[in-house]
C-alpha cells in the first residue's frame, strides 16, 4: 500500500491505495470517526485481485479539503468529490466499483442512485438506502427498537461544541485495539478537523427529505448485526431499493467498524462480491 495525494475540485485529498494503475478502479469510502485507514486490511487483498483499490479521506477529514459552511457537507458535495477523484485517477470514461461503510455508505447510495452511469457495482456496510431507512422509520415510529430511536445520537453529534465528546465516545465504543484506532486520533486531533468532520451530521437536514431512486447495479449489503444504529425493519426494506442483483449478508456478533472488528470475514465477503460481479 502507498499514500497518495489527489487534487480534485481545487482541494487535496489524502488516500491509501494499492494495485495496478491500469486495473479496474475500486473506490472505498470510510466511516466516522475514522478515515482512509479503516480499509487497510482489505486493500491488499483487493489489489491482489487486480483492482486499483483507492480509499480517499472524505472532505473534512484531511487538511486540504475542509471547506467552511455546513452547506458544503451536503451528500452531493461528497459525491462530486468522489467523481472528481476518480477522474483525477484517469477514470473519467468508465464506471468504477464502489464500496462504503457507515457515513461512507450514505455517500455511496447517493452516488450510485444519482450518478448510476458512473458506478459499476456497489457494496454498502451497515447503513441501508435512505428509502429503506424511511420505511424503517414509518414502520417502527412508536417502537423503542425503531429507526428514529436508533438514530437518536445524531442530534448530539450535530450539536456545535459537542464534537470532541462525540469523537471520544464513538472511538470508545468501537472496541478495536489502540493500534487500530490511533491513526484516527492522530489525524483528527484538532478542533478545526472535528468541526469539519461533524458537519456531516449538521448537513443531514439539507438532503434527508430529497427522494433517492433505487440503485440499478449489482449490490451487496452487509449488516454487522452487533451494531445498534439500524432497525431490522430498515434492513428488511433495503432489497426494495435495489433494481439489480442484490445480496444481503448478515455478519453475526460483529459491530462497527466491521472492517477492523472482523477483517478476515469482511474481506472474504467483499472479495466474493467482486468475484461475482466485477470480473
Amino acid at each position: 500500500m502507498k499514500e497518495l495525494e489527489i487534487t480534485a475540485r481545487g482541494m487535496t485529498f489524502q488516500a491509501l491505495a494499492d494495485g495496478p494503475e491500469d486495473g479496474p478502479l475500486l473506490m472505498l469510502l470510510h466511516g466516522l470517526p475514522r478515515n482512509r485507514w479503516e480499509w487497510h486490511h482489505q486493500i491488499p487483498a483487493m489489489a491482489d485481485m487486480g483492482f486499483r483499490a483507492v480509499a480517499p479521506d472524505l472532505r473534512g477529514f484531511c487538511p486540504g479539503a475542509r471547506p467552511e459552511g455546513v452547506e458544503n457537507y451536503h451528500l452531493d458535495e461528497y459525491a462530486q468529490d468522489i467523481l472528481a477523484i476518480a477522474e483525477a485517477l484517469g477514470n473519467e470514461d468508465r464506471p468504477f466499483h464502489l464500496m462504503g461503510t457507515s457515513i461512507g455508505a450514505n455517500m455511496a447510495w447517493w452516488l450510485a442512485a444519482r450518478y448510476s452511469h458512473r458506478v459499476a457495482t456497489l457494496v454498502c456496510i451497515n447503513i441501508p438506502h435512505p428509502g429503506a431507512l424511511a420505511t424503517g422509520r414509518s414502520k417502527t415510529a412508536k417502537s423503542t427498537e425503531g429507526q428514529d430511536k436508533k438514530f437518536n445520537y445524531i442530534a448530539q453529534a450535530a450539536k456545535e461544541g459537542n464534537e470532541r465528546k462525540m469523537f471520544e465516545g464513538m472511538l470508545a465504543v468501537q472496541g478495536v485495539s489502540p493500534e487500530e484506532s490511533e491513526p484516527y486520533r492522530t489525524a483528527l486531533d484538532s478542533d478545526e478537523a472535528l468541526r469539519a468532520v461533524y458537519n456531516f451530521y449538521r448537513a443531514i437536514p439539507l438532503w434527508m427529505k430529497e427522494r433517492l431512486d433505487p440503485v440499478p447495479m449489482p449490490t451487496t449489503f452487509i449488516w454487522p448485526k452487533g451494531s445498534t444504529n439500524v432497525a431490522s425493519a430498515s434492513i428488511d426494506a433495503n432489497a426494495n431499493w435495489v433494481k439489480g442483483p442484490y445480496r444481503l449478508e448478515i455478519v453475526e456478533n460483529v459491530h462497527q467498524p466491521a472492517l477492523q472488528a472482523a477483517p478476515e470475514r469482511m474481506t472474504s465477503l467483499l472479495l466474493k462480491h467482486l468475484a461475482e460481479h466485477a470480473q
